[in-house]
């Protein structure tokens, strides 16, 4: 292996380990993981319950075994107040694990939202949600495998030399609470509940916890604050347009996902239960210095089929790291189930 690629993957190697601890998981299919993205989600579905679950492995042509590997699993449901307003409840879980030092970062959380339908017709209702999220994580290291730079001898790795830390004092596992809020607001605009748009934001690490692994040190979390905002469009009885849109903003880093999908329902049904999506999707991230810069170019599809939805993306690393990833990215694959009881009252809500 050529010197310059060594330093590629090292640099690869550094920036996932920093993103590690500033950033949050993030998936480029967004949208099928709805309690990940904002709480407020919590229960807006035109079905009694759903279930959604995706996995994301990322940067394995340049980490091998050690590559970024995402999982995460939610359930909710919603309950009705009064004649037009709900409840919602939901759980979610996610574990991520990434790198030599196997850093995993475990959560589990509990969410709940107010439903509350604003007015309108049928053709145009409007609804307004607030909801909110309380959890644990844990975060574990192994710090047997960490390589520093003090053990680089300028084109090898020596393990003889010392690595200039005190490992004797850093704490492996660490649990903290973890407080979410968010609202968020959509509106139907056909009769038919085929047609929506929608906006939402969230804030997420309101207690700023201390996750710092070395004993006695202070680190804290940085808030993350999400905005997003999309909509379904029919242009025709079969054919729609769904575009997505997501903005992070955490300490000092900076991360937005656009792009949109186009919808063809291959059902002969006028209530279609079966269709296909397909379409770009483009990231840009902000680095510490306030530069942004291009980061991914991503292919994502769904086909949904009665109550379940099936997803895929691929995302083209085309950032500075591509020589260290032969511009391979991160692949996901997610799943959605949506149990629909024969007195379901529809919202014309957006299908996540």
């Amino acid at each position: 292996m050529k010197l310059s690629r060594l330093l590629y993957l090292a640099l690869a190697c550094f920036f996932a380990g920093s993103s590690l601890q500033a950033q949050d998981i993030h998936f480029s299919q967004f949208y099928a993981s709805p309690l990940n993205l904002n709480p407020a989600t919590t229960g807006v579905l035109s079905c009694d319950m759903r279930f959604s679950a995706i996995y994301r492995n990322q940067w394995a042509s340049a980490l091998g075994n050690k590559a970024f590997s995402t999982f995460s699993a939610g359930m909710e449901t919603r309950f009705d107040v009064g004649k037009n307003d709900y409840w919602g409840l939901g759980v979610n879980l996610w574990a991520d694990k990434a790198g030599t030092s196997s850093f995993s970062n475990v959560h589990g959380s509990v969410s709940a939202s107010y439903i509350k339908r604003l007015g309108g017709r049928r053709s145009n209702n409007m609804y307004l949600v607030a909801g909110g999220a309380v959890g644990f994580s844990q975060r574990s290291i192994e710090t047997l495998g960490l390589q520093f730079g003090e053990q680089w001898d300028g084109d090898t790795y020596n393990g003889a030399n010392s690595s200039g830390e005190n490992l004797a004092n850093w704490n492996n596992n660490i649990t903290n609470l973890d407080v979410r809020a968010g609202l968020f607001w959509w509106m139907a605009l056909d009769k038919k509940d085929k047609s929506n748009v929608f906006a939402g934001i969230a804030f997420d690490h309101l207690t700023q916890s201390n996750i710092a692994f070395i004993e006695n040190g202070f680190d804290p979390l940085y808030m993350k604050t999400t905005v997003h905002i999309g909509g379904d469009f029919r242009i025709k009885r079969r054919l729609a347009v769904v575009p997505n849109m997501i903005m992070l903003f955490q300490g000092p880093s900076t991360e937005v996902n656009f792009g949109a999908m186009v919808r063809f329902d291959y059902s002969k049904r006028a209530y279609s239960n079966q269709a296909f999506e397909i379409g770009p999707m483009f990231r840009l991230v902000q680095s510490r210095t306030g530069q942004i810069a291009s980061d991914a170019a991503i292919i994502a599809a769904r086909m949904r089929y009665g109550s379940s939805t099936f997803g895929l993306s691929y995302d083209l690393n085309i950032s500075a790291l591509r020589p260290a990833t032969n511009s391979n990215g991160a692949f996901e694959v997610s799943y959605v189930y949506t149990l629909c009881g024969v007195r379901s009252r529809k919202m014309g809500c957006p299908t996540f």
